[in-house]
């Protein structure tokens, strides 16, 4: 638990910093990559957070390939990743099609749909996909995983960084409501992000279903003991999340789609997919299955 409040605390000093540098570095992300002062503030948090991780990790005796979850064979680490991102792209393929099943989406029919199309928004699912997987595997199930599991057991810190990696995807700064960006009006932003948290009747299904993604990718880190199996899948569900969006949309009139969030995707379909694949994971890993 120490690990986990740390890795918090780091974060949340991040996007302090953040937010009391934002009116003076607003005009500059704006000029350079066109962001948003919401985007500019998460995404200044997470610039930071990745330049000052080295010396946090330092801090928290944390340093070294074992440490991180990387085994000492990067000889390795590309078929690892190839088999990671075939098995994340079945699991959010099956659940593609447990919603089409449903009714909860259905196939958008277009003539622009063909095999270039798709192969485009594949890959660029897949660029996003990895982009997204280095990062988020890296701070929630790296570092962070090999520091709790010293003084906890696997299953209180798997839950405990599957409700932390649910909760950072509702922390995101809120737009601004005026034009121009004050001090009071950056950490309003902020705040407003957490305050997200505290709207539980419009969060619980896209809440828990993240929740229980983070643990099943905490199961694979748990059980390969290596980091790029968990980027890998991660990736695979980004990739098929993305083409799965274009080709498909959600049916608002169909009784199924109560069971999907506001995203179109995570939802009460989704928490009961992902823990049945990770109860079936958990059995067919499990080293002593495999001893007898």
């Amino acid at each position: 638990m120490p690990v986990i409040a740390a890795f918090f605390f780091y974060l949340l000093a991040c996007m302090l910093i953040s937010a009391a540098l934002l009116p003076w570095l607003h005009p500059l992300f704006e000029a350079w990559l066109g962001a948003t002062p919401d985007r500019a503030l998460y995404r200044f948090a997470m610039l930071l957070a990745l330049l000052g991780m080295p010396f946090f990790l330092r801090m928290m005796d944390l340093r070294g390939r074992d440490n991180m979850g990387f085994l000492p064979k990067p000889d390795n680490w590309k078929p690892v990743l190839a088999k990671g991102l075939l098995y994340g792209a079945l699991i959010l393929t099956g659940l593609m099609l447990l919603l089409l099943v449903s009714g909860a989406r259905y196939f958008v029919e277009s003539d622009d749909f063909g095999l270039l199309f798709v192969a485009k928004y594949a890959l660029a699912g897949l660029a996003s996909g990895l982009a997204v997987g280095l990062i988020e595997e890296f701070f929630f199930r790296g570092p962070m995983q090999t520091g709790a599991r010293r003084t906890l057991g696997f299953w209180p810190t798997a839950l405990l960084i599957g409700i932390f990696y649910s909760m950072v995807h509702f922390m995101r700064p809120i737009p601004p409501t005026g034009l121009e960006i004050t001090l009071a009006e950056s950490f309003a932003m902020m705040w407003g992000g957490f305050e997200r948290l505290g709207d539980v009747a419009e969060i619980a299904d896209r809440f828990v279903a993240l929740v229980v993604a983070g643990v099943f990718l905490s199961m694979v880190r748990e059980r390969t003991g290596n980091l790029v199996w968990a980027i890998g899948i991660h990736a695979g569900w980004v990739m098929i999340i993305k083409l799965g969006k274009k080709l498909t949309l959600v049916d608002p009139n169909s009784p199924a789609a109560i069971l999907i969030s506001s995203d179109g995707i995570t939802g009460w379909w989704s928490t009961a997919w992902m823990a049945a694949i990770a109860a079936v994971y958990w059995w067919w890993s499990d080293p002593k299955r495999h001893a007898n």
